[in-house]
């Protein structure tokens, strides 16, 4: 059975912090107020409507911060339910094979594979591969690759000597023709997607270790089987 989970973030709420700073603010107010009061001439005193309009803008801004506190829950809610909905409608995708375009393969057992297809014979070509962080890990170069439809493949060993641990790993092939025009390159992705995550904020789904996002699925189809009964 495919599982789906979730992980939820903690956002700090800009009212939360205003509503904090008013009360403190107030509590200033109220003693500065109590102090002129104590201290007024009494044949003089202050004129207590400019008490009163002071006390009426309070008021308001703390009516003002509760509102604004209401609009970020009912924005919260919102995005809640849009996650929930494109989490829905993610499941049907569990248990399938789903292709994507991206540059993005699964180190696992001391091996990831990039499908590429070069627009034109290459001269050159350098083939650098990133972690999830962004950082370059290993780096290799080529005299010369033919057209077409190719695989890339890496035993895990970075640049520096050790073994990278397993994830997800991103291929940037650069690549040029014999006169140094630069050779057009694709990159595509499959495999069975088994659950449904949250990463950086955003629902994917997950091919072993390889993150997918909806928008990046070029391609939905059911799992080769050679079960007859299936």
């Amino acid at each position: 059975m495919p599982e789906v989970t979730s992980t939820s973030q903690t956002q700090s709420s800009a009212a939360a912090k205003a509503q904090t700073n008013l009360a403190s603010n107030f509590d200033d107010f109220l003693t500065l107020l109590t102090t002129q009061l104590t201290h007024q001439d009494p044949l003089n005193p202050t004129d207590s409507t400019e008490f009163t309009n002071q006390l009426v803008n309070f008021s308001n801004v703390e009516q003002a911060i509760a509102t604004n506190q209401n609009l970020e829950a009912l924005v919260q809610l919102t995005q809640m339910s849009q996650q929930n909905a494109l989490s829905a409608s993610m499941i049907n995708y569990l248990g399938k094979s789903i292709g994507t375009n991206l540059n993005v393969s699964e180190l696992s057992d001391g091996e990831a594979s990039w499908n590429i297809d070069l627009g034109s014979r290459a001269s050159s070509v350098k083939y650098e591969i990133y972690n999830q962080e962004g950082n370059i890990v290993y780096t290799e170069t080529a005299d010369g690759a033919p057209s077409g439809k190719q695989q890339f493949t890496w035993d895990g060993t970075k640049s520096s000597g050790s073994e990278a641990e397993d994830g997800a790993y991103y291929l940037v092939v650069k690549a040029e023709t014999e006169g140094g025009s630069a050779v057009n390159v694709g990159y595509s992705f499959k495999g069975v997607a088994t659950s449904i995550e949250t990463v950086n904020g955003e629902a994917v789904l997950m091919v072993g270790d390889v993150p997918i996002g909806l928008g990046y699925i070029t391609s939905v189809t059911e799992p080769a089987t050679t079960d007859p009964s299936a």
